[in-house]
């Protein structure tokens, strides 16, 4: 139950990125999304979304140190947790994806 809450939580951040919103809208909806998973007991949802956020970026390409600003910035948290943060999502393994099925392979 909590994990499918975490995972709806994380959804509806993740429509938020793609919104037309501005940034303030967008910074006022996070908090809303984060309020409404603490309330409910689901206290990890930003870090959550901060590994997440940092695993996208390690797959987009971007240098460690980058990654380590812009999640400050956008986050508001300091260089070490930063930095934790990246250390988790690289212990994330990307998803690889899927050339060919096993009906193709004969």
């Amino acid at each position: 139950m909590r994990s499918e809450a975490i995972h709806d939580l994380l959804g509806k951040l993740d429509e938020l990125e793609s919104s037309s919103l501005n940034e303030a809208h967008k910074e006022e909806f996070r908090r809303l999304i984060y309020q409404v998973g603490a309330a409910h007991g689901i206290g990890k949802i930003e870090r959550e979304e901060r590994i997440r956020t940092a695993r996208a970026m390690l797959d987009a390409g971007v240098d460690r140190a980058a990654i380590r600003d812009r999640m400050m910035a956008r986050f508001q948290i300091g260089e070490s947790q930063a930095y934790r943060d990246i250390s988790s999502a690289l212990a994330i393994v990307p998803k690889v994806p899927v050339l060919w099925d096993s009906k193709t392979i004969k």
